[in-house]
């Protein structure tokens, strides 16, 4: 699941993730509202969210998915990248936590090993074409 405020880190996000093959997004949101009530809805395996959202910053909202899903991997992907915020972030639950101008591209590899260790003897859903 994507969770990002603008549209454009949205699209791009998703192109990323599925033209890797690693995969699948089973929803995007832009507000804490509307991403609770998708991580309900779908209990995704991973969620890539960005904390600045178009209701509020998501540090509540870190926090509520944990204690929702807590298995539920979160990278967290974000401009905020003090080393202060940081330790919150990891404190509150995130999995990962990403500079979204630096390690954008890490994005695949870390869905990728998600999927592996859940389910070990299934290839990812729609694997690269040689």
């Amino acid at each position: 699941m994507l969770i990002e405020d603008f549209l454009g880190v949205r699209r791009r996000q998703r192109s990323l993730i599925e033209e890797s093959g690693r995969a699948e997004v089973v929803g995007e949101a832009h507000t804490d509202t509307r991403a609770m009530a998708l991580i309900r809805a779908t209990a995704p395996d991973a969620v890539v969210l960005n904390l600045n959202l178009a209701d509020g910053v998501g540090c509540g909202l870190l926090s509520e998915i944990k204690s929702a899903e807590p298995s539920c991997l979160v990278i967290v992907l974000t401009d905020f990248t003090t080393p202060e915020f940081r330790a919150l972030c990891l404190e509150l639950g995130a999995d990962h936590f990403l500079d979204k101008t630096r390690e954008f591209g890490r994005l695949p590899d870390l869905l990728a090993e998600r999927h592996r260790a859940l389910f070990p003897a299934h290839p990812p859903a729609n694997p690269p074409q040689p």
